[in-house]
C-alpha cells in the first residue's frame, strides 16, 4: 500500500487531533499507556521541558487518508543524535518506513548524525521500547508498546544501543529474611546510618534531597539530560498522592542523605489519560490496599558500599510484611541491581534503546 508522510504544527489543529487519537485505536483499554496531556503540550510547546528542545511531529496516512503511523522527532541544539519518540503504527512495515523516513530527512536537515529510539522527548518522559514479556498487562510507568515494534525499528537499520529488564518477583516469605539480612542492616546502623520512610510533613524535603542525588547518580544513564528542581518537582508532584510513604526509603549518615530508594503502588495505567470515575475507584482502592509494588528509583552515592543492598533489604521486609509481588523496573543490563534476590523472579520482561547513523 502506498502511505505518505506529512510533518505538520501545533496551528493544524487536525493533524493534533488525529495524533492524540491515534493509540487509542491500536490498544485495548487495559494496555494504552498514552498521556494525552503530555504529548498535547508537547505538541504545544508548552510542555515543562519545552525549553530544552525542538519538536517535529509526524503522521503518516494511507490512501484513503487514515491514520496509519505517527512520531515526534525531538532535536536538542547541543546534541547531533535526534530523538524519534511517540512512535504508533499499524502492522505494516511500509507505513513504518515511510514514517521513519520522514523523520530521518528531517534529523538530517538539523545537522544530525544520528537518530536514538524511541524516547518521547526526553529521558524524564519516557524511553525504550519492549521488547519481551507481553503476557500481563503494563505496569505503572512502563514503556508500553505492541509486540511488532521491535521488527519495524530493526528493519529500518536500527541496531541496539542499549538493553534493559524489568524483573517479577514473587511474594517474599518469611524464610526469604535471614540472618545475612539482619547483620547487613545492622552493620550500617552501627555505622552511623539512619534509613527512614518518607512522611508527609517532611515530603518536600525528601523530594529536594532524592533531586539532588538522581542528578548526580543518574547522570550517566542513556539520554539523561539535567533539569532544574522546579521543574523536576513539577514531574514528581503526583507522587505525594501517590506514593505508599512506608515504601519510600531515603538513607542518612549524619544527617545527610547519601542513599534512597522509591516505589510506587502498582496503579497499571489508571494514572493514564482522562480520570474517569471508573479509574477513581480503581486507584484509590490500590492507593489503600496495594497488593503490587513497582520497584523504581534505587540510588547510593559510590563512597557508601553496600548501602543500595541495605535499602533493598528494608523494601524486602515491606514486602514481606505485606504479602505483596512486585516488578523491579527497567534495569540497565549487566547492572549489579538486576541480579537482586535472583530466587524470587518469576518473569522477567525486556527493553531496548535502538540507534542509526544517518550522517
Amino acid at each position: 500500500m502506498e502511505y505518505k508522510a506529512v510533518m505538520f504544527t501545533p496551528q493544524d489543529k487536525k493533524h493534533v487531533r488525529s495524533f492524540l487519537r491515534f493509540p487509542a485505536s491500536l490498544y485495548l483499554k487495559n494496555e494504552l499507556m498514552q498521556d494525552a496531556k503530555t504529548e498535547a503540550e508537547i505538541l504545544s510547546g508548552q510542555h515543562i521541558l519545552s525549553r530544552y528542545f525542538s519538536v517535529y511531529p509526524f503522521l503518516c496516512f494511507d490512501a484513503a487518508q487514515q491514520t496509519a503511523a505517527r512520531c515526534i522527532l525531538t532535536v536538542y541544539p547541543d546534541r547531533d543524535c535526534a530523538y524519534i519518540g511517540f512512535f504508533e503504527c499499524i502492522n505494516d512495515p511500509d507505513a513504518a518506513r515511510c514514517i521513519f523516513r520522514a523523520a530521518e530527512e528531517q534529523a538530517q536537515k538539523c545537522g544530525c548524525k544520528s537518530v536514538t529510539g524511541p524516547v518521547d522527548a526526553s529521558f524524564w518522559i519516557r524511553y525504550r521500547l519492549k521488547t519481551g514479556g507481553f503476557d500481563q498487562a503494563p505496569y505503572t510507568g512502563e514503556p508500553y508498546n505492541l509486540p511488532y515494534y521491535e521488527a519495524f525499528f530493526r528493519e529500518n537499520g536500527y541496531g541496539v544501543s542499549g538493553e534493559y529488564l524489568s524483573n517479577r518477583y514473587r511474594t517474599v516469605p518469611q524464610s526469604f529474611l535471614t540472618e545475612k539480612n539482619v547483620r547487613r542492616l545492622q552493620y550500617f546502623k552501627e555505622h552511623g546510618y539512619e534509613i527512614r520512610s518518607l512522611e508527609k510533613d517532611t515530603f518536600d524535603a525528601s523530594l529536594h534531597e532524592i533531586y539532588h542525588m538522581i542528578m548526580s547518580l543518574y547522570s550517566d544513564f542513556q539520554t539523561f539530560a539535567p533539569i532544574t528542581e522546579a521543574e523536576f518537582r513539577t514531574l514528581y508532584a503526583g507522587m505525594k498522592y501517590a506514593a505508599d510513604y512506608d515504601m519510600v526509603k531515603v538513607a542518612y549518615q549524619n544527617g545527610k542523605a547519601v542513599g534512597f530508594f522509591v516505589t510506587l503502588p502498582n496503579y497499571g495505567n489508571a494514572a493514564c489519560g482522562r480520570m474517569t470515575p471508573a479509574k477513581l475507584l480503581h486507584f484509590c482502592k490500590t492507593k489503600h490496599h496495594p497488593r503490587d509494588y513497582i520497584l523504581l528509583y534505587l540510588g547510593a552515592e559510590p563512597t557508601h558500599l553496600g548501602l543500595g543492598k541495605a535499602l533493598s533489604e528494608c523494601i524486602l521486609r515491606e514486602l514481606c510484611d505485606r504479602q505483596a509481588v512486585s516488578v523491579g523496573a527497567l534495569i540497565r543490563k549487566g547492572k549489579v541491581t538486576g541480579g537482586y534476590f535472583s530466587q524470587l523472579v518469576q518473569a522477567q520482561y525486556t527493553y531496548a534503546l535502538y540507534e542509526k547513523a544517518i550522517a
